[in-house]
């Protein structure tokens, strides 16, 4: 692995460097991923991620307020 990293950064690309690239990449047509859907069904889409986003601020607050609790040392070991 260390040998593979210390070629590739050196710019020597082993011969099947391509083949993940490619293989993660497999190309689906526009229409097959784009379903109609009428405008309630996209406003509750809408509302659901909005309330993810919602729910992952919160969780990085907490985490922000337990990590400057730890740096402060207000939590004991």
């Amino acid at each position: 692995m260390d040998s593979e990293r210390m070629l590739f950064e050196k710019g020597c690309f082993l011969a099947n460097w391509n083949d993940d690239i490619v293989a993660e990449k497999k190309e689906t047509p526009i229409k097959s991923v784009l379903k109609d859907k009428d405008l309630d069904t996209l406003l509750a889409e809408l509302n659901d991620i909005k309330q993810y986003i919602e729910d992952v601020r919160q969780r990085k607050w907490e985490l922000e307020k337990s990590l400057i609790y730890h740096y402060n040392n207000f939590v004991s070991d």
